[in-house]
């Protein structure tokens, strides 16, 4: 009884560790997959057609929360489409019903950012990097936007301000560009995978996929003197305090191509044909059992496991995959198989024709005589 005490005091201290320490490193909102890009975007502020058809699409708003004392001020709705190849990241924000401003007068600008933890450890550390601009031309993002985490100052700053190299690429636009007018806007950007700046970019290789990161969507609003962030977290004092805190960042998961491997035993085939397959992650890929003559679909393994006859059978590629398809004899009918019930038949009609042959041959004769 004594021990059953001990043990049950044990577990209750590491349940309520787990509670207290948990929480402080774990990313906020649900996991967002990067799909894979099938097509290449232009990274000029436009969503052209069909550019972006290929890329995750997540719906969300923007609490944008006063600087000075955290009280909400307005909410706006954006949406956000990513997708990947092995060479980079790609990222379209659009903000719906906001306003437009573009100049320094009067301190009026705007500026959007997509932050990162490149290690998802919870924390910022030196270097961890992001992409960001300004529709203030005289703003340091607004040029200079390949962005990195200067710890020894507490800010994200720009990598040529570190003596680096700008790697990415970041373009926006506005439906309405007229100071003060109501519009969306379309910010899109390209971020290098494997930059040229070891300990400011991401430098993640193919081999490492996938990868899992912390994201944050950062939009402010100099006029207004505001800021909102995706994921949110309310208990922060105000939405800029969030840009500084990784463990309330989002997960965002690098996905590479998935290999699906058919395989059959002997008596049919497949479509897609028997082999190796790549396919972007969340992709359905139907296979059909296309079974010889005299054989039908017995079942399917997916990884060595029996799923069933159902033809066609759907994989969901959110990894690699094997599928194999078991063909077997059709079964007997009235205990004959149908390739012996065929043969059977095949040597009736040969007699049959045999015994025709035959009487036609006396008949000959017998005219002859």
């Amino acid at each position: 009884m004594k021990r059953e005490m001990k043990y049950g005091a044990l577990v209750l201290i590491l349940s309520l560790w787990v509670a207290a320490v948990i929480p402080a490193f774990a990313h906020l909102g649900p996991d967002l997959n990067s799909f894979w890009a099938y097509t290449t975007p232009t990274i000029n502020g436009t969503m052209g057609s069909g550019e972006w058809t290929d890329a995750a699409v997540l719906n969300f708003q923007l609490f944008m929360r006063s600087r000075a004392d955290g009280s909400l001020k307005n909410t706006l709705n954006a949406a956000l489409y990513v997708k990947n190849d092995y060479n980079n990241l790609y990222f379209l924000v659009k903000i719906f019903n906001d306003t437009y401003w573009a100049t320094d007068l009067a301190n009026r600008w705007k500026g959007l950012a997509v932050l990162f933890d490149n290690n998802h450890n919870g924390v910022l550390d030196q270097g961890e990097n992001g992409e960001a601009i300004t529709t203030w031309s005289g703003s340091p993002f607004y040029s200079k936007n390949d962005l990195y985490f200067n710890a020894g100052g507490g800010l994200w700053d720009a990598d040529v301000n570190a003596g680096k190299t700008n790697d990415g690429a970041i373009a926006f636009t506005h439906t309405d560009p007229i100071n003060g007018h109501l519009g969306n806007w379309t910010f899109e950007m390209r971020i290098p995978l494997v930059g040229s700046d070891l300990g400011y970019d991401f430098n993640i290789l193919q081999a490492q996929l996938p990868k899992t990161l912390g994201f944050k969507v950062w939009f402010f609003d100099q006029n207004q003197g505001t800021d909102g962030v995706y994921p949110d977290d309310p208990a922060t004092n105000t939405n800029l305090d969030e840009t500084f805190n990784a463990a309330t960042f989002g997960n965002l998961i690098i996905h590479p191509l998935y290999t699906l491997t058919i395989q059959t035993t002997a008596g049919g085939t497949t479509n897609p044909a028997p082999g190796q397959h790549q396919y972007g992650f969340g992709t359905v890929v139907g296979v059909t059992a296309i079974p010889d003559p005299g054989y039908m679909l017995g079942h399917w393994t997916l990884d060595t496991v029996n799923v069933g006859a159902t033809n066609p059978y759907s994989v969901t590629m959110d990894g690699n995959h094997t599928i194999k398809a078991f063909f077997v004899l059709v079964p007997p009918v009235g205990g004959v198989s149908v390739k012996q019930t065929a043969f059977a038949s095949s040597v009736a009609l040969y007699g049959m024709l045999l015994a025709a042959f035959g009487v036609a041959v006396g008949l000959i004769r017998r005219k002859r005589k």
